[in-house]
């Protein structure tokens, strides 16, 4: 997880870069979390929102089909309890599940 700056009034809090990880939601949150601290002004997260309202209209990119199978193929190993067969399957299921999942 990439991170941006510390929050104020929050030593040592990270907040991650959503715009570079392609994550709307989180940057609806970060959005929020700036007004409710007064760092951002009302104008430039009305811009934001607007821009946001357009990503989630659009949805997310189709995943390409050779990703969805292999995404597929974790999730049924999962399902039925069994680990990775081998180092990308485990990478994949890290992005999919995160650390802590394979690790219990």
């Amino acid at each position: 997880m990439t991170t941006e700056r510390r929050s104020k009034g929050e030593p040592g809090a990270r907040r991650r870069r959503p715009v570079s990880e392609r994550d709307p939601l989180a940057a609806a949150w970060n959005v929020i979390d700036a007004l409710w601290r007064e760092e951002c002004d009302p104008p430039r997260a009305q811009a934001i929102i607007a821009a946001l309202r357009l990503v989630f209209a659009a949805g997310q990119a189709p995943l390409d089909r050779d990703r969805a199978l292999r995404e597929a193929e974790v999730l049924g190993l999962a399902m039925h309890g069994l680990p990775p067969r081998d180092a990308e399957e485990a990478a994949l299921a890290e992005e999919l599940f995160g650390r802590r999942y394979w690790e219990e």
